[in-house]
């Protein structure tokens, strides 16, 4: 049995049609593989946030109640 090993028209094209799909495959990964770091960033953030807003919270609930033992004393003082 002997092979045919001419290059014709359609190996050619056979080709660059292979390359061009592995090409488009690993951008679309890479793609993907921006929009998850982007989702994760955003999530972080978002954690980052609520952390933030809760050390406010319990800061500005400290302060009041600094505020009202000051208070207290004022009073008492009178």
């Amino acid at each position: 049995m002997k092979l045919n090993t001419n290059i014709s028209l359609e190996n050619i094209i056979t080709i660059i049609t292979l390359i061009c799909s592995i090409t488009l495959a690993f951008g679309f990964m890479q793609y993907d593989i921006d929009l998850l770091k982007e989702e994760l960033e955003l999530k972080a953030d978002k954690r980052e946030l609520i952390s933030d807003r809760k050390l406010i919270t319990y800061k500005l609930d400290v302060m009041m109640e600094d505020i009202t033992e000051i208070k207290q004393i004022l009073k008492e003082n009178k």
